[in-house]
């Protein structure tokens, strides 16, 4: 016979804390601590523009779009304990900036991300991208390459494949500049392929190793990295 527990239970996201809140998506509700609670309502009032921001970057309605950005940013500032908001927001700004031609403005809106610091390598890949791009706009590839190097100075095998984007992008600025790819990112570039279970391609060229792993692993999906936690 089973005797119903009196123990607390867990949030259900963060497994840590007392669940003492209800959070309800798509008509299911689970029982989350109040933490986890108030990071989905965040991430939830950002998620749920995000069609409609969209919709505005496709008419070219840039500065409507960045208002709609900047609005979520102030209404729920407050809440947003952890950053996330800020983050994703800083990011969003980049990139609509970049889409617009407004390669100046992408460049300080680069510099206000970057001064929010990042949660983990990945967002610090995501900001190298962004500036990379900035840059290109700006004419100032060499400057691209140096900070597409320095984010490859920084790793976590929990993050790797998301890597490959910014290897890639090296590559393609370093040919576009004549200037020979460093055979010793092929070390990241043979940690991604393992991570996707496929060979590391053979070529003269470390660059065009790397843009052959990029075709291999296409479509595949990488093993689950033993750092993550099991549920």
């Amino acid at each position: 016979m089973h005797v119903p527990s009196n123990e607390p239970s867990l949030c259900t996201l963060c497994r840590e804390r007392i669940a003492t809140e209800k959070y309800t998506a798509f008509g299911h509700t689970e029982m989350v601590c109040a933490t986890c609670l108030e990071r989905r309502e965040v991430r939830d009032a950002y998620e749920g523009k995000l069609l409609h921001i969209t919709a505005l970057e496709r008419r070219k309605q840039y500065d409507e779009a960045i208002v709609c950005l900047n609005t979520i940013l102030e209404e729920n500032h407050a809440r947003d304990h952890d950053g996330w908001l800020a983050r994703s927001v800083a990011d969003h700004r980049v990139l609509i900036l970049l889409d617009a031609g407004r390669y100046a403005e992408a460049e300080q809106a680069c510099k206000a991300w970057s001064q929010l610091g990042f949660s983990d390598v990945s967002e610090r890949w995501m900001h190298a991208l962004g500036t990379a791009h900035t840059l290109e706009g700006l004419g100032r590839d060499r400057e691209a390459v140096a900070a597409l190097e320095d984010a490859l100075g920084y790793e976590d095998p929990k993050y790797l494949p998301s890597v490959l984007g910014v290897l890639t992008e090296l590559v393609r600025f370093s040919e576009k500049l004549a200037l020979p790819v460093d055979p010793k990112w092929l070390r990241i570039a043979e940690a991604v392929a393992e991570r996707y279970g496929v060979g590391m391609p053979v070529h003269d060229s470390p660059g065009q190793a790397v843009f052959a792993l990029e075709e291999a692993v296409r479509g595949k999906q990488p093993k689950r990295p033993s750092e993550w936690k099991m549920d």
